[in-house]
């Protein structure tokens, strides 16, 4: 048990880095909806005149609710995080196989030792076996 919970330990970093990764790219997944500039407010087209000049945080009581960002930026920034995941699960999944390669060791080492122990019992009780039937024979 206590090696699970360490093993536990280990991963908790790495699994909240690829949580984290998980919710961005089930966000950017999503499709996208797409309206005109035309359709939408006079207070937007301030908005995205702002968002040229960089990133714009929208806010409800004070609060950051939603960010405007360029396509462009978005575009790179689903580019990115795709790249992050995929670098992520295969750190993961080489993480898993080594895990899966020392248990495997561990497992080979106890049954060897486990094994060494069966004959070496086997060998002493078959050595007082001998030991006393050849007793046996002499005193015949």
């Amino acid at each position: 048990m206590v090696q699970g919970d360490s093993m536990k330990q280990d991963l908790a970093p790495s699994d909240d880095k690829a949580a984290a990764l998980l919710r961005v790219a089930s966000y950017l997944g999503r499709p996208q909806k797409f309206m005109p500039v035309a359709d939408a407010r006079a207070e937007m087209r301030r908005t995205l005149e702002l968002v040229s000049k960089g990133s714009v945080v929208l806010t409800m009581h004070g609060e950051p609710e939603a960010a405007v960002v360029p396509f462009t930026t978005l575009e790179d920034m689903r580019r990115a995080l795709l790249h992050l995941l995929i670098e992520e699960m295969s750190s993961s999944l080489a993480q898993s196989k080594e895990r899966v390669r020392s248990q495997r060791r561990e497992t080979l080492m106890t049954s060897e030792e486990e094994l060494e122990a069966l004959v070496g019992a086997a060998v002493k009780k078959a050595q007082r076996r001998n030991g006393k039937s050849s007793g046996r024979a002499s005193r015949r």
